[in-house]
């Protein structure tokens, strides 16, 4: 009999994409009522009793919650090693990593797989030991996933409100490049995962300038073009931020890594994707109209 698929993460927003695309048995920490759903402690010794008959396992599970740095180094490095330790040793892995390990200074623009990484903060230095727990389990797939934005991911509205209320503005000169890559073609690249490839891949859309990001959302909202604030600046007032939350538990509106994520020139080859995993990044004018239309649908705008 033929081994089963298992899932992490598909309570998530990028692993309930996914999960649409395949066969998958979700794993989860607390039920969520999924189809078929296990609910389990993630440890090794649960792992492998529920494991035992996994012919691929897909692990997207993880926190980018960098605010809570000991939960999130558990959540992306010991949850992983206890799936590694615990699949077959025939069970394919396809695991989602980051184009963060790349670092916001990169080797080379644009980077592709052989590029040398350079994680820079605590969630890149988390997923890239996660990364290289999964190296260890010889049947691997790592997709190094870019920005990832969709109708699911509502932060992005958040930012749209702010853009809407002229509160938003363009870190630097704007002249950086973001890549945003939409969760659906994403989630196509894992499913072509589960049979394809081997080894690591960058997972990013053609990057687009931030300036011209938030210009192409200013136009669709009517909005004013919004003025500019150093990346310095941004990033001292994400860190008072950051101090503010300790204080007050109240979430601030951008983190250094989002400040990071946004401010910093980065781009990517992925050929590799593209031509191992049908990796077809959709233009992101398509996907930006998405959202938008989602956006006014909950707005009444």
């Amino acid at each position: 009999m033929a081994g089963k698929t298992y899932i992490t993460g598909a309570s998530g927003r990028l692993g309930g994409a996914v999960l649409k695309k395949i066969d998958a048995i979700p794993l989860s920490r607390r039920a969520s009522g999924l189809k078929e759903e296990i609910v389990t402690d993630f440890s090794k010794e649960d792992l492998q009793k529920i494991l035992k008959d996994a012919e691929t396992i897909v692990h997207i599970a993880g926190s980018i919650n960098t605010l809570e740095k000991e939960k999130m180094w558990k959540a992306n490095v010991d949850v992983t090693r206890n799936i590694v330790e615990a699949a077959p040793e025939d069970a394919r892995i396809v695991f989602a990593g980051s184009i963060s390990v790349y670092g916001k200074r990169m080797a080379a623009i644009p980077a592709n797989e052989d590029t040398p990484v350079n994680p820079d903060t605590d969630y890149a230095r988390s997923k890239y030991e996660a990364e290289k727990l999964v190296r260890q389990h010889k049947n691997h797939v790592i997709l190094r996933i870019g920005v990832i934005y969709g109708p699911q991911f509502r932060i992005y509205f958040d930012v749209m409100r702010m853009i809407g209320k002229n509160r938003i503005r363009i870190i630097g000169e704007g002249n950086n490049r973001v890549p945003f890559v939409h969760v659906d073609d994403v989630a196509d690249v894992f499913a072509n995962a589960l049979t394809k490839g081997k080894g690591t891949y960058i997972v990013a859309g053609d990057s687009t300038t931030q300036k011209q990001v938030i210009e192409m959302v200013c136009k669709e909202l009517g909005a004013k073009k919004p003025k500019h604030i150093s990346l310095n600046a941004a990033m001292l007032f994400a860190a008072f931020g950051e101090v503010w939350y300790r204080i007050t538990g109240k979430r601030p509106k951008l983190t250094r890594e989002e400040v990071s994520i946004l401010g910093n020139d980065r781009a990517f080859n992925c050929n590799k994707a593209r031509r191992e995993l049908g990796f077809s990044p959709r233009p992101l004018e398509d996907g930006m109209d998405e959202m938008i239309a989602e956006y006014r649908k909950i707005t009444n705008q």
